[in-house]
């Protein structure tokens, strides 16, 4: 009896949200918060105006296990029902009337706001949505399909930038420590997208060629790095605007850069929020630069804020539009080749994905990322190439003219797009939306209209080949102007070989100076022939961290008698955001016998240091993976291992409890733990708590 009553509740629970939607139309949501970053804490009032469409018995909004203060109903102070998920308000409201709700509480949120410290132990304060989770520090709806015109009212310590939705209004001094910051918004949107991002920031600003201000924030310790992080941005905004055909809707646009981000980035309404990793300087940008991430959150703006999708079925209308604008931002700044490379790479992932049991189609709601983002892209320039560049770019403005603020389906766009080309769809929806396995043929056959595909798929089918039959066209293929991929390809086909006449191919390969071609290298040739010692250590001097860090790796693995030099000559080499050179640097050079012996608790100490939270989480996750495998963890670091294992970033996280799962099967780690877990915070007491409990 109790099973079938929680199924009626369970049912009657999701019918309500259902009908809300149906009979309720929240126009503006009011919100007025102060922020204490000590105690994680937000605390204010957020009003609501709504419209009942319908007549309706209750209303309902989504909190999560928050302290509800009060709440008014068209200023009157009324009850209502809590449950530590939705604040309902039973009252009978008559349709076509309007009425405002005012709600005081106070949230110590546990997901989507996040307290962190930055490298300089100042406080960082950020927010991440994720389709439903807003509701945690804010009384909201999680229902992407309840779009609301927000205003923003945030106050904090001084001394700090505030960062939200909308155009900043103005600023105001509430106390000798506290400030106000007022933010606009004028069009509606889902409570997914609501953003704040607290820190210590400078900022640029550009203006688009439509008159739309562009605020690019930094680090100020990063201030050389602003140019080679946010290259081509204004390029790319203006790009987009006249590809698309429809003006960036929102009143400006700011991207932020934070530490320890969940993800690459986040598309919150006119204020990405992306990850600090990206933040590079003039060497990384070759190997990991913020373009693609940056092109992608924002045509996001356009497909996912502008327009959002009903539900998970259609997600990759937000996930595909943006993955593939993205690769056509990069098509115009990196060329035909890179954007014909990267679809036939996408396309090879999808063939592969196709032949497993978690194939789907794309219109599957447990579709994985692969699929949502690379497959969505792939069906819109199948369309193109059926429908022609013309009615595909005609039906993208229709599409988003049509249905601009509001939430669509697939067959929304489809409809349009039949419309605007006269064309029958059908066929194209079962190939390539419908059907689990990707079209591989249709797809060669879109790709094989590129002559550089032609070439690179000639030279891929020499794979099979004895080097003998193929060794003319793998050396032709090296010839000046080498290019990226078929050079690539060709180091590639060379992997595992050391006859006389593949180093003869290798030296062509080094003389090229392609710095990807090098990379390859770099990366396949692990067991250095002597011949080519000369050429191998040139890499050390290449404008690529991701080359140096496996030629550092493989010079002072293969040639022992001159691993004092190689330290050498990379001592002062820090690499990515993660350190990854200086990281493995400080493990060859403890791992090398008599190399400044009198200096090895100085880096070891270095080493250890690098598990502190003071540092990004890929940097920690680097020097824990070391310090795992020389089996050397100091007190701190062990204790820094537990704080990795409880850190709200998951990837970071998992990777720490596995470690963390490894020597706690070790007695002399078992006991450490014991004595130094009463040094740790309590939510780190007990997680370890429950490690050390049989």
């Amino acid at each position: 009896m109790r099973i079938i009553l929680y199924l009626f509740l369970f049912f009657l629970f999701f019918e309500s949200n259902a009908q809300q939607i149906k009979k309720v139309d929240f126009l503006k949501g009011t919100i007025d918060i102060e922020i204490n970053a000590k105690n994680k804490e937000v605390w204010g009032v957020v009003n609501y105006t709504f419209m009942a469409l319908k007549d309706i018995e209750s209303v309902f909004v989504d909190a999560q296990k928050m302290e509800i203060k009060s709440v008014q109903l068209d200023g009157k102070k009324i009850d209502f029902r809590y449950d530590d998920e939705k604040l309902v308000i039973s009252k009978s409201f008559k349709a076509n009337t309007e009425h405002s709700i005012d709600i005081q509480y106070k949230a110590n949120p546990k997901k989507a706001l996040y307290f962190v410290k930055d490298y300089q132990e100042d406080y960082q304060i950020w927010t991440q949505g994720q389709g439903k989770y807003t509701s945690n520090w804010l009384p909201s709806f999680d229902d992407m399909n309840e779009k609301v015109e927000f205003d923003l009212a945030i106050s904090y310590t001084k001394g700090y930038e505030v960062i939200a939705n909308g155009k900043l209004q103005k600023t105001e001094s509430v106390n000798d420590s506290i400030q106000l910051w007022k933010y606009d918004m004028q069009k509606p949107m889902s409570s997914y997208l609501l953003a704040i991002a607290i820190g210590k920031y400078d900022k640029v600003v550009e203006t688009s060629e439509s008159g739309i201000p562009l605020e690019m924030y930094y680090y100020p310790a990063d201030k050389d790095k602003f140019e080679s992080t946010y290259r081509h941005s204004k390029r790319m905004f203006d790009f987009l605007e006249k590809e698309i055909g429809f003006p960036f809707p929102w009143q400006n646009y700011k991207q932020i850069p934070v530490k320890d981000f969940l993800y690459a980035g986040m598309e919150n309404t006119s204020a990405t929020i992306f990850s600090d990793a990206f933040v590079v300087d003039e060497i990384a940008f070759t190997d990991r630069n913020y373009v693609n991430v940056n092109a992608h959150e924002l045509a996001h703006q356009w497909f996912g804020d502008l327009i959002t999708a009903t539900e998970g079925t259609h997600h990759w209308l937000q996930e595909g539009f943006a993955t593939y604008y993205a690769l056509l931002v990069e098509k115009e700044i990196f060329g035909d080749d890179y954007f014909h490379y990267k679809l036939y790479e996408n396309a090879e992932q999808l063939t592969a994905l196709s032949k497993t049991a978690n194939a789907t189609s794309l219109l599957d709601p447990k579709a994985s990322s692969l699929t949502f983002y690379q497959r969505g892209a792939w069906a819109l320039h199948a369309l193109r190439s059926i429908i022609g560049e013309t009615s595909f770019k005609i039906a993208i403005h229709n599409y988003l003219e049509k249905y601009k603020y509001r939430n669509v389906t697939t067959s929304d766009f489809i409809k349009v797009v039949e419309e605007v080309s006269g064309m029958d769809l059908t066929e194209f929806k079962k190939l390539w939306l419908e059907n689990v396995t990707f079209p591989s043929q249709e797809a060669l056959n879109i790709l094989t209209k590129s002559g550089f595909i032609k070439s690179y798929l000639s030279l891929a089918q020499e794979r099979t080949q004895p080097m003998a039959g193929k060794w003319g066209t793998l050396n032709a293929a090296l010839d000046f102007p080498v290019n990226d991929y078929i050079g690539q390809e060709v180091v590639y086909q060379l992997e595992g070989k050391t006859d006389p006449e593949v180093i003869a191919l290798y030296e062509k390969a080094f003389k090229t100076n392609n710095v990807f071609v090098r990379q390859a290298i770099a990366n396949t040739l692990s067991t250095i022939p002597s011949d080519l010692q000369k050429h191998y250590e040139s890499l050390l001097k290449d404008p690529s961290y991701a080359t140096i860090e496996p030629a550092l790796y493989h010079l002072w693995a293969n040639f022992p008698e001159k691993r004092k030099e190689y330290l050498d000559d990379t001592k002062d080499i820090i690499g990515f955001s993660d350190k990854n050179i200086r990281v493995l640097w400080l493990v060859l050079a403890l791992s090398t016998q008599d190399y400044q012996t009198d200096k090895h608790q100085k880096y070891y100490n270095e080493l250890s240091g690098y598990t502190s939270s003071k540092y990004h989480f890929s940097t920690r996750e680097n020097a824990f993976t070391y310090l795992e495998s020389l089996a050397a963890f100091s007190d701190p670091s062990l204790k820094n291992l537990v704080g990795g294992a409880t850190h709200h970033n998951w990837r970071f996280r998992n990777a720490c409890r596995k470690i963390l799962d490894k020597l706690l099967k070790e007695e002399k780690y078992k006991k450490k733990y014991v004595v130094l877990k009463n040094d740790l915070p309590k939510n780190q007491q007990d997680y370890l708590l429950k490690k050390l409990t049989p």
